[in-house]
């Protein structure tokens, strides 16, 4: 927090004349509101403490912040998978635009977009790759412990840096999540203040993800 406070952005190991401007945290307290960060204490296989750092989803539209957890999904094949049905969607959108007074045409396009839309969900859920502290990696779909994924579901601070302590081979021995910037529309995060990992998207992933750390050494 107060590494935030005082740069007012997130690559503030970077000179300041290298630093991205899209990475400034003017936005988080603008039209764009705040967002969770999260910190995690570990320990290394040698018994070295450290600390890492994640923001949840992306940040004013970058993924991936070198010095943060990197995100669940691989970014170029989430782009190169999905494009192609976005853009179907899309066309298909105007196409029902255009056909106001044809209804059972429009019924039979709105069909096919919602077909098109499970699918681009299901592909990515399936790109998602949550690995565990037993050396085992589960899709999204696969980890999820009940049906209708809620949009976000593992993009939150919490998964983004068990997953890499997992794959480092570090032991989590403490995280916190905290929101910063502008209170969010609903109300229910308001700057500064700490929150559990929330129980809609976190909590049905979070079982599989920590299994076997109870093993760990």
């Amino acid at each position: 927090m107060r590494s935030l406070e005082t740069h007012r952005c997130i690559d503030w190991h970077r000179p300041p004349e290298d630093r991205d401007p899209r990475l400034s945290t003017k936005p988080l307290f603008g039209e764009a509101r705040g967002q969770m960060f999260g910190i995690m204490a570990y320990r290394t296989q040698d018994g070295e403490v450290g600390n890492a750092k994640a923001f949840s989803g992306q940040f004013n539209g970058v993924w991936d912040v070198d010095g943060w957890a990197p995100p669940l999904i691989d970014e170029t094949a989430f782009w190169a998978e999905t494009s192609p049905i976005e853009r179907e969607i899309k066309r298909l959108g105007r196409r029902m635009a255009a056909l106001e007074d044809d209804a059972p045409l429009q019924a039979e396009l709105n069909r096919e977009r919602k077909t098109l839309s499970r699918q681009l969900m299901r592909e990515i859920h399936e790109m998602y790759e949550l690995p565990n502290f037993r050396g085992r990696t589960a899709s999204l779909f696969e980890a999820f412990n009940g049906r209708g994924i809620p949009t976000g579901t593992a993009d939150c601070c919490a998964p983004k840096l068990l997953a890499l302590a997992a794959r480092q081979g570090w032991r989590p021995i403490g995280l916190a999540e905290f929101f910063w910037g502008r209170e969010n529309r609903s109300g229910t995060r308001s700057h500064g203040s700490f929150y559990p990992a929330c129980e809609e998207k976190c909590r049905p992933i979070l079982g599989y993800m920590l299994c076997g750390l109870d093993n760990t050494p």
